[in-house]
Order: C-alpha cells, then structure tokens, then sequence
C-alpha cells in the first residue's frame, strides 16, 4: 500500500484553521512519492494544530498536540517526526522555557500504554528506543532509563524499577513508597503472560536501599498465572530452633489446574514438607487438595525425662475439598470435604499458623464425600458417601498410639429416600378425613461402620475385626385431622427394620467371675414398630387496662397444651427371640440384648404406654411509647416457654418422667437474646451419713433442680450508648493521598471515625443430678475490634472462666496498613501455645509472597 494512501485519505479531526494550505502540501507530497513506490503495511492517519513537510528529506513535522495511529500503534506528544524513506518515528514531549519535559508522550498500542520522555520507533520494524518510560502492567507500574523494542513480545530495560504502589501507579503521587530496582531487565509479552525477567535485583523503601537483594528476579505481571519461587518465612521457635518456612515453587498445571510445593527446615532437626493444589472449571466444578508431612524433633537425644526429654514424631494431615456446580447437573451432585490427619497433628505441628488461627484447640475433624441423586418424576432420591470422624488428643502426654478408637470411618454408606405421598388423597381438592390425609414415607439406611485408631488404621486388624455392617429400613405412616375447629389431632404409626452382620452370645467364667461376649458373624434382623397420637390447641388470655394513661396498657398470654399418647410393645419379651438369658455368679438368670452390638442395633424398646405433656407459653405486653408512631410498642417477656413430661402406666416404678424446661427471651429491643433449658426430677432424693451422693426412691416430691443451661451475647458498637454516626458533610476540607480519610474542621483540627465493636457471649451451666452439692460453669468470651486510626486495626480475643476466676486463653491482633504493604503483630502471652509473630508483607497480590516474618514461640 502506497504512501499516497496515507495522505491523500486524511480527512478527520483536523482542527487547524488553515485547512487548505495543509492539503495543498499534502497533494504535492503525494505525487513525489508516487513515484518511489515506498509501501507500508498500513494507512496512516495523524493530526496536530500545525505539520511542517521537508519533500527533500522526505520527512513531516506534527507539532503541538499531535497524534500519529499506524496499525495498532498511536503516538501523542508535542513533537513528531516521521521520516517517510525509513519508516522511522520520532517522538518528544513538551518542554517548558528551561527545556525541561512537562509533557511526556504516550504510546499506545492494543491494551498497552507506554509514556515517556522521548522515544523513536520504526513503523516498518517496529524496533524502537525510548527515554524516561513509564509504563503500566497488571497491579504494577514499571518505570526504565532506556528501554529498547525488539518487536511486540520483547522489551530490554535499563535501570528499570517495579512497583505495585497503588497512590502513584493512579498518578495521586510522584513518590512511591516502595520499588525494585534492577539492570538489566527483559519484559516478555505472550499475550495475556507476561513476565519481567531481571538481573541483580535490590528494594528500595523510601528511596532507601534495604538488605532484600537477589541475583535475579521472575516477576509474573499478566493476567494469567505463572510459574515462580515461593520467597521463605524465616523465624525463631524456641522448642524448634531457628526456621525457614514456606519455601518452595508454584507451577500452573493447564488452564484449571495449579500446584504449589513448599518445605519448611528447623535449625533443631525438625522438617516439613507439603503441596497444595486447587482446579476450577467454570459453570462444572471447583476444588483444592493438600498434603502434609512433617518430622518433629524437640529435646535433647539421649535425655528420656524433664523438659528436654528427647521426643521424635512422624505427623501428616491430608485435605480435599471438591464442589460441584449446581447448575451443570440438576439431578447428580457430587462433592467432597475430606480433612483426615495423625491425631496430634494440629496440637503439635512444626508450622505456627495453628497457633496463629487457634487450630491448636482443635477437638475433632470430620470428612465427607457424598453423591446426591434425585430421580426424575419420582419421590425416591439415594445418596451414596463416606463419612470420617476423629477425635483429636489434646493431651500431649498422651502415646497416640494407646488412644481407644478415636477414629470413625463409614465407607460406604447408602441412604434411600422416599419423600412422602399421599396414596388415598383425590387428585384434585383438598384432602378430608385421616383415610385422605394418611402420608406414608420411607427410609433406607445402610453403611460399613469401623471404629479404629491411629496404629490399626488400615490395616488387616481394621478390616477385618474392627468393622460392621447393618442396614435400617423405617416406614412412617402420618395422618391428622382439626376436631371441633380448634383441635388438631395426629396420628402416626413407625415400622422399623433392623438387619445385621452379627449378633453376641454372652457367657459368666466362674473362674476369673467375668462375663464375656462371643460375637456370631451372619446375617440377623429384627423388626419393631409403635403407634402415637396427639391433640393440641391455643388458650388465648388477655387483659386490657381501661386507664389510657398507664404505662402498661395490655398482656396478652397464649398457651399451647398438647397431649399425646404413644405405644410400644414389650421387645425385650422371650417371646419376640430379641433377648436371651445367661447364669450369673449366683445362679440367677440375667436377659442381655443380643443385638446390642449391632450396627443399627443400639436398644430394643421395653413395653411403653404413656401419656405426654407439654405446655407451651407465649407471653407478651404492650406498652406506651411515645416515640412509636403507633403510640405503644409490643415487649415480649417471653418468646416461649416450654415444659413437657410423661407418664408410663407399664412401668413397674418412676412412672411420672423428669420435667424439663426450655425457653427464650430478649431485651433491649430483641437485641439481647437469651436462651435457657433445664431439668426437674420429681422423685424424693435420700442421701445416706457421711455420703453426698443420693438414691431416688420412688415417691413424689418437690420437683428438684437437677440441671441448668444459660446462653446470651451481644456486640456492643460506635451506636450502643447513643454515639452519633461520623459524618463528612459537617468538614469544610479533606485531606489528600495518605490524609484522604481525614477530615478537617475550620480550625485545621483533623477528625475520623473510630469504628469499635466488643462481642461477649456468656455460657453458664449447672448439674447437681443425685449428688448433695451441684457444680457450676461458666465463660464469658470476649472478642473487640476497634480502628483507632483509618489505618490501624487492633483486635483482642479472650475467654474469662469467672467460676475458676482466670483468662484460659488471650491473642492480641495489630495490623497497620502501609499503603503498598501490610503490618502484623500477633501475641499470645498465655497458655500452652505462648506465641508472637511479626510479618510485613507487600499488598498486591503478584508480590504476596515477598515479605518478612519473625514468629518465636515465648520463652516466659
């Protein structure tokens, strides 16, 4: 394509005045280049206020606000010179009366955006030089003396300096808080990844040199993930020794799939090793899996007692975590959270972000994988799944090895549901009589339960002696009815089915006067069932106050009774085979329940026909209030009050159960909200000399206290004693760059907001069963936060034992925010897992892993 093209189309946005002289110039320039037959790849197209043309040289002049676009390239400076015979570009900006630039020029090209003092490019080549650049990339800003364009992927710099400074990378300042600086450097341009390679590499902070220095640098700038060194934590522990933590590579795997593996080295033999990987597919799944394996050694080998006693520990944790998108499949979902480790695993890990995060604490862990599958235009839906739970051992004394099936594995398990229908029910109207209102559902539950531990975990002991096999199928058969219009009556009967690998046969050895249990493998089952009713309404009792006046004007009290009536048959009969008997050590026939180690065969019921009771009380007032539009406002005393009890008439004594009571209420405008439960027994409790431990006799009493729970919170805020919301609008002026957040009144006096926040939640718990004297608990958890300057967060977590009256757990938080960097200090100054930790880490997230941590476990 000719150069005449590029002239002779020229017809937009030309804002000089004296139009016709440029296009005179302009044809004369044509018709000489028409002759050499220069060609260019593209047109190009350009406008300034004024352009000077040199027909000798070949060359045109754009000056003052000039604009040169070629292809995807754009050129905006004060100053252009395009040499027409070369292809060559030249490009300054705009200078004051001493010369200085004031101006820079800008090149453009695609997404990209480059300013810089002065450069030259060569349209044909594309190879270009340019002075004093800046240029933006990813979370960063990039600026070089000189950097050289090879082509489109590949740039050389010369003292070039990276950094991620938010206030200069949006031009609020020309000073960055930090950067790093390096010669020579190489940017590469592979699209979407991109990446700056560099030399020896040094930090500046505040223009002030630091100890940071490297050989060399690979910084990741695109959009897309890259591969790169993981930077070291290093710290001090002083059961562990001096430590490097974290360090390692991180590697994108495809375009859904990454891994990152890191190792940690303690100066006192202790090692770690982990790999942690996530994968995402959008719109189908997403997920993440991680591995750890660590070598702890504390003490000093050779010592087998005291503090320094020489321990050495193998510990592992494995995690999975998977997600399926609703949305890809509306009748199949699969996920998973697996989280299986050694029992110690998190008291005793080498790695101090347990103690950091409170994982120390950790009593137990549980695992699921689960299939979900619904059928389509049918009531039945199954799930398949394996289920882990383990008890953690907090006490570090404690050999892992001696632990007592801590560990529950259920692999498989299969659940089949069947939602309930209504077979008698006319296909169109509302349903009448308990024939048309009976509902039938159904339950399927089978599974492979093992109860292990750390040291038999599979193995062949597991599999084949520490497992069992059962399945439980329930039918429930529901029905009601409203007698009368205000009573609603119920009906319902349970088919239960129980089937088993095993039953026991139990047997007394005279010899050592024990009892023993031989299990009998095979296949076994037993079957029990029950019916019940209930009926129930609403008593409503209210009172008004004539007198307008009063501040109470009205309470209104709503109770709820219920009765009900439920039947058992006597399973534990000869007569059913549930049972069996054995001869005890006098010669007395002892019935044992034979399916008692049966997986779904915990109890078989005795004969129960009994009658319960319930009363359920609502209790509430209204009150004036002159601030309620309404004129009064409704307070509530108690959102429910629950106590409930049975009779059994088969029981041979204590046939009244113990009553208990549940119940909420709230204050302060339902701000407060408290719940309470207890227990009443109502049988007479006779205590022996010298004994503080009673036996109930089967003769009624006073209801007698046995235990008693009591939960509240509440967060208290800037708002709770009536503080006033910060407002900017009553500030005549606001500061700028780092002051942006204050605000100044007229006597130059800065003002902010100070967001606080104190949650406590008070637990307390009594229990005095038979004994003469009940024992008492109770903690009040406190967590605060507060703000004291837009740029400080100070947070503190405690628990206060106010029976014991000691703090059993303290962690103070400090964070300060440092514009491009992040400030920490963590400090636990009490307990087991005594612990403080400093870390300064850089915000943006391509250099997160650059950062400085001291963490030491306490001394005192």
């Amino acid at each position: 394509m000719v150069c005449t093209i590029t002239f002779g189309q020229i017809t937009e946005n030309n804002t000089n005045k004296d139009n016709s002289k440029i296009i005179t110039d302009s044809i004369k320039l044509d018709t000489v280049i028409n002759v050499k037959k220069e060609q260019l790849e593209f047109i190009v197209d350009r406008e300034s206020e004024d352009e000077r043309h040199d027909l000798k040289k070949r060359t045109s002049y754009f000056l003052r606000n000039a604009r040169v676009t070629y292809g995807d390239m754009s050129i905006y400076a004060d100053y252009i010179e395009l040499n027409w015979n070369t292809g060559d570009v030249y490009a300054e900006g705009k200078r004051d009366s001493i010369g200085q630039i004031i101006e820079p020029t800008k090149f453009v090209q695609g997404q990209q955006e480059f300013t810089q003092d002065a450069f030259k490019v060569n349209f044909k080549t594309k190879v270009g030089i340019a002075y004093n650049v800046r240029m933006t990339e990813g979370e960063g800003v990039i600026t070089a003396d000189k950097v050289k364009r090879v082509n489109d992927s590949i740039m050389y710099m010369n003292r070039a300096e990276y950094t991620t400074d938010s206030y200069f990378k949006d031009g609020k300042t020309s000073d960055r808080d930090y950067f790093i600086r390096t010669s020579p450097g190489k940017l590469i341009n592979n699209g979407e990844n991109k990446t700056l390679i560099a030399g020896p590499t040094q930090m500046f902070i505040y223009d002030i040199p630091t100890p940071l220095v490297a050989p060399f640098a690979y910084i990741p700038l695109g959009s897309k993930r890259s591969a790169g060194i993981l930077m070291p934590k290093p710290g001090e522990r002083s059961d562990l020794g001096f430590f490097i933590e974290g360090i390692g590579f991180y590697v994108p795997i495809g375009e859904y799939w990454d891994i990152k593996l890191t190792g940690d080295i303690y100066t006192k033999g202790s090692w770690g090793l982990r790999t942690e990987s996530m994968y995402k597919k959008n719109y189908r799944y997403n997920g993440g899996f991680s591995a750890s394996f660590e070598k702890r050694i504390t003490g000093i080998k050779g010592l087998t007692s005291g503090n320094n006693t020489f321990n050495k520990n193998d510990l592992f944790h494995v995690s999975w975590r998977h997600q399926q998108d609703p949305k890809s499949n509306p009748y199949t979902n699969f996920n998973a959270n697996v989280n299986f480790s050694s029992s110690k695993f998190y008291q005793n890990s080498i790695n101090t972000q347990f103690i950091q995060n409170n994982q120390v604490y950790t009593n137990n862990i549980n695992s699921s994988i689960t299939l979900n599958k619904k059928f389509k235009d049918s009531p039945f839906s199954a799930t398949l799944s394996m289920n882990h739970s383990q008890q953690m051992n907090q006490n570090q004394n404690v050999n892992t090895e001696n632990l007592n099936n801590n560990i529950t594995l259920t692999a498989p398990s299969l659940n089949v549901n069947m939602s309930r229908i209504y077979p008698f029910a006319p296909k169109a109207g509302a349903k009448k009589g308990l024939i048309q209102n009976l509902g039938i559902d159904y339950t399927l539950r089978g599974a492979n339960e093992i109860r292990t531990n750390d040291k038999d975990i599979f193995t062949k002991t597991m599999w084949e002696e520490q497992s069992r096999i059962g399945t439980n199928q329930r039918m429930n058969l529901t029905s009601g009815v409203t007698l009368f219009n205000y009573f609603p009556f119920s009906f319902s009967s349970t088919y239960n089915e129980v089937w088993s690998d095993r039953k026991i046969q139990r047997i007394y050895n005279p010899l050592n006067q024990r009892t023993s249990d031989n299990v009998i493998k095979g296949f076994n089952a037993y079957r029990t069932f029950n019916v019940s009713a209930n009926i129930s309404t609403n008593v409503y009792g209210t009172f008004l106050n004539s007198n307008k006046e009063a501040k109470i004007q009205g309470i209104r009290h709503v109770l709820s009774p219920m009765v009900g009536y439920s039947f058992n048959p006597n399973f534990q009969d000869p007569s059913w085979g549930y049972y069996q008997s054995y001869e005890g050590a006098n010669m007395e026939e002892i019935w044992y329940n034979q399916y008692e180690q049966a997986l779904y065969g915990i109890s078989v019921p005795q004969l129960s026909n009994s009658l319960t009771f319930s009363l359920l009380n609502n209790l509430e007032m209204k009150v004036k209030d002159e601030n309620d539009p309404k004129g009064v406002k409704k307070v509530k005393i108690f959102e429910s009050l629950n106590f409930s009890t049975a009779y059994n008439f088969s029981a041979t004594s204590f046939r009244l159960a113990p009553i208990t009571m549940s119940g909420n209420t709230s204050f302060l405008d339902r701000k407060v909200n408290v719940q309470f439960s207890g227990q009443f027994n109502p049988y007479k409790l006779i205590f022996e000399p010298g004994k503080d431990t009673g036996k109930y006799i089967d003769e009624l009493a006073l209801p007698r206290l046995t235990n008693f729970q009591v939960g509240t919170g509440y967060t208290f805020d800037n708002s709770t004693f009536g503080g006033k919301k910060f407002d900017e609008k009553n500030y005549s002026k606001r500061g700028s760059i780092r002051d942006e957040n204050f605000y100044y009144d007229d006597k130059n006096y800065a003002h902010f907001a100070i967001p606080w926040s104190v949650s406590a939640n008070l637990a307390y718990s009594y229990n005095k069963g038979s004994n003469r004297n009940g024992k008492s608990t109770g903690t009040v958890n406190l967590n605060g936060k507060i703000k004291p300057t837009p740029y400080w967060d100070i947070s503190a977590m405690t628990t206060y034992d106010f029976i014991e009256n000691e703090f059993t757990m303290l962690n103070l938080n400090f964070e300060r925010d440092l514009r491009s960097f992040k400030m920490s200090f963590n400090w636990v100054p009490m307990g087991r897992y005594k612990y403080y930790g400093f870390m300064i880490q850089i915000k943006s997230s391509i250099l997160s892993d650059l950062k400085y941590n001291d963490r030491s476990r306490s001394r005192f």
